[in-house]
């Protein structure tokens, strides 16, 4: 996973109000110094030298994803109680050759043992102006119906203290007292602060995917034809809090250490929602709308290329759900053997038919066998064939099958395949549902750290290969009338593409994603 290193140089804001003038100069004469100490920080991007796998790599964050507007750091005593915040503004994360510049030394209480920084903080979700006595479990709390927009835009991309495997969220510290109140002790504190920096990883609390198209091309079967549409993200998570427990997993990839995963509020099956309604209220989903409607139908029209950000989605093993996991949703034109892309077709029993043979193909079959009752399903439940006719004779829905023509259909109608043996997709348009791995080294299937997405963690999903067309819908576990089974297992649905996937620090993961 790609950190953040914050270096305490310099604690640009004084914890008590009248500790220090605004430039950060001593006063003169000098406050009463006595149960305080000297830290200082500086905000560095750091990006270890490492040995990573193919599919892992570090990746430096843009200008306005490493950008320190404000940084907050929490401080708390022995016991993990917090004694105070203090506060810095404009500072920018040095990274590469940009050296970051540290303010001066600040007073913070002696008795500060540990510290937690937050940057760019969403004060609406968490408000540390009372944190002052409350515990480190009070204050790491959960922000509920949050909107990824909170956390990470194009000026503000909150961090946070990304922790560590065994100690936990904070980071041990040694501030340095004066030995006396006079001048020349305090000057000398902060220079014995500065000189002694203490190294702090952050993470940005958001998670980043971005879907591309091999630029060789697409391979396809044997005259079959693919155009990308665009992309979307379905199923992100509604809840985040400030900082998740870091879980490590078994076969990580090559320089991507144990301890990359994290424990988020839907981690457990046992926390994951148990219906539609609690689904909804936990995650966001892409919708197909009404049958024949097109209104409900949500948007898949990301650019290839395109960055999208989402809150953290992690699972347990067995908690690695298809209702519950986060995926792209790629929108394309499939035109198998025989058709040209934009075309109109059928797919029934393992066969694609034009319109003219779907009807032929109809009228071969015995009355109450086959098409006879798979075709009138369709269509009455696409509102192309009336209740009267569905309910009528045999001869009837012939009549009413015979009558189709092009102009019977539209963008729509496939959308009710979900429920029927016939799948319609007009102009060759159709829905890929592509399952992010977070480390494609985890080859065991339900292995921890296989699926989910993860905080300062860049997912890169590039398509490949595609071998047949996706669904005419947008698969959906909360549909409430054939949902994709929410508890069907991540590794046991064929329908999702494989794809090749990259993850930066940002960790960036590459996929490649082969289409099923």
């Amino acid at each position: 996973m790609k950190t953040r290193i914050l270096i305490f140089t310099a604690l640009a804001t004084v914890l008590m109000a009248g500790c220090s003038k605004e430039n950060g100069e001593n006063p003169n004469p000098p406050e009463d110094m006595t149960g305080k100490a000297f830290l200082s920080l500086s905000l560095t991007s750091n990006t270890p030298a490492q040995v990573r796998a193919a599919t892992n790599e570090e990746k430096p964050g843009s200008e306005n994803e490493s950008k320190a507007t404000t940084v907050t750091v929490l401080l708390f005593d022995e016991m993990n109680t917090c004694l105070g915040t203090a506060t810095a503004s404009g500072l920018t994360i040095g990274s590469g050759a940009t050296a970051a510049t540290a303010s001066n030394a600040l007073p913070v209480p002696a008795a500060t043992k540990k510290i937690f920084a937050v940057i760019n903080t969403y004060t609406t979700g968490w408000d540390f102006s009372t944190a002052s006595g409350k515990s480190w479990t009070e204050i790491n709390t959960l922000l509920n119906n949050a909107v990824i927009e909170n956390v990470a835009t194009a000026q503000n991309f909150m961090m946070a203290s990304a922790g560590d495997l065994t100690k936990g969220a904070m980071t041990d510290v040694s501030p340095v007292k004066p030995t006396d109140n006079s001048t020349a002790a305090i000057d000398a504190a902060k220079a014995s602060a500065k000189a002694s920096p203490v190294e702090l990883k952050i993470d940005r609390l958001a998670a980043k995917v971005t879907v591309s198209v091999n630029g060789s091309g697409v391979t396809t079967p044997t005259d079959a034809h693919f155009e990308f549409q665009g992309w979307n993200l379905n199923i992100t998570n509604k809840s985040v809090r400030l900082y998740t427990d870091l879980v490590s997993y078994a076969n990580s990839t090559t320089g991507a250490a144990n301890g990359v995963y994290r424990k988020d509020y839907n981690y457990t099956v046992a926390e994951q929602p148990a219906n539609a309604d609690a689904m909804k209220a936990a995650f966001n989903y892409l919708t197909n709308g009404a049958a024949a409607d097109a209104s409900g139908l949500s948007a898949v029209d990301k650019a290839a290329g395109t960055d999208l950000y989402c809150l953290e989605n992690t699972m347990a093993a067995d908690a690695q759900k298809l209702g519950y996991t986060t995926k792209a949703v790629v929108k394309a034109k499939y035109a198998p053997a025989g058709f040209s892309l934009g075309d109109s077709y059928f797919f029934w029993n393992g066969t694609f038919f034009t319109l003219d043979g779907l009807k032929a193909a109809y009228l071969t079959h015995a009355n109450g066998t086959g098409l006879k009752v798979d075709l009138p399903e369709f269509l009455h439940k696409a509102k192309i064939m009336s209740d009267a006719v569905f309910g009528g004779t045999q001869d009837e829905k012939n009549a009413a099958v015979a009558g189709l023509t092009s102009a019977s259909f539209s963008a729509t109608s496939g959308i009710v395949g979900r429920y029927c043996a016939v799948r319609y997709y007009h102009q060759s348009v159709c829905y890929y549902d592509v399952l992010i791995r977070h480390d494609q080294n985890v080859t065991d299937k339900m292995a921890l750290g296989r699926y989910g997405v993860v905080r300062n963690n860049w997912y890169g999903l590039q398509i490949n290969s595609v071998s047949n067309p996706g669904t005419p819908w947008i698969p959906d576990p909360t549909d409430p009338d054939d949902p994709t089974k929410p508890d069907t297992p991540d590794d046991e649905n064929e329908l999702y593409l494989s794809v090749k996937i990259t993850v930066n620090p940002w960790t960036y993961w590459a996929q490649g994603v082969e289409l099923n």
